[in-house]
């Protein structure tokens, strides 16, 4: 989508896609959710701009293809990759999680696995496909990434039918997941030892930009979530889904 000229307050169309990964956006009985969600009707309420897309989960690999290629304009929730800043326009960051991991009730595996166990155990560590989770740890030498599985939850029905050991994603969706009667009693968290390797530290959320986006939006866009973070409205959306995380987390046997 092509921007020209002076800015005017006529309504400005931002094409964007629900990435699949929970609860960035949900959809439940044919309504819409999530904290990305969220925070793009927050900036519809707050500014001119619409969003346009199809309410329909779509991988994440794509979500960021279709932002590399263009076809996309916008999308609320992505991680900082190198790959990614290579390609693509990152704005303020909206939110942070950190890397956790997660195995069957069962598992030999102590309240603490760390990743130099993993690499010399040749111990496979199951993750969504093209997530930053996934650059991560393919990262660290001689660690064994299986990223076939495109979201978080398949991961865990991996684990269940025993194709799988141990999951590392982030905690936002791993609590959210986790939280489902589905899982209840079936699955732990366990604490990462990450000394030595990079990546473990809290990961930001941000929000991104096609580079074939006009500047002059980029720069609205920034300084609309620079507001909406300073008046606190911003928090308000993140802290729900923050303290859903913590009650995800709380009810986790470890």
């Amino acid at each position: 989508m092509c921007f020209s000229g002076a800015y005017s307050q006529e309504t400005i169309l931002l094409r964007t896609e629900f990435q699949d990964v929970l609860p960035k956006f949900v959809i439940s009985d044919g309504v819409s959710s999530g904290i990305s969600f969220e925070i793009m009707k927050l900036i519809e309420r707050k500014s001119r701009y619409r969003f346009v897309y199809k309410e329909s989960l779509v991988p994440l690999a794509r979500v960021v293809a279709g932002l590399e290629s263009g076809y996309m304009d916008i999308q609320i929730g992505l991680q900082k990759t190198p790959e990614r800043e290579a390609k693509l326009v990152f704005g303020p960051e909206l939110y942070s999680v950190r890397l956790v991991a997660v195995v069957p009730k069962d598992s030999l595996i102590g309240n603490t696995v760390s990743i130099r166990d993993l690499i010399a155990s040749r111990s496979t560590v199951l993750t969504p496909f093209g997530t930053g989770a996934s650059s991560i740890l393919r990262a660290i030498p001689g660690l064994l990434v299986d990223d076939q599985a495109r979201t978080a939850e398949a991961n865990m029905e991996k684990m269940l039918s025993m194709r799988g050991s141990i999951l590392i994603y982030h905690d936002l969706s791993l609590s959210y997941l986790m939280a489902k009667s589905r899982y209840a009693g079936l699955l732990r968290v366990v604490d990462i030892d990450s000394s030595g390797y990079a990546g473990f530290e809290p990961l930001g959320q941000f929000i991104v930009y096609s580079r074939s986006l006009s500047g002059a939006v980029v720069s609205d866009l920034n300084s609309l979530i620079e507001k909406v973070c300073r008046s606190g409205e911003l928090a308000a959306i993140t802290g729900r889904y923050f303290n859903s995380r913590a009650a995800g987390e709380s009810a986790l046997i470890r």
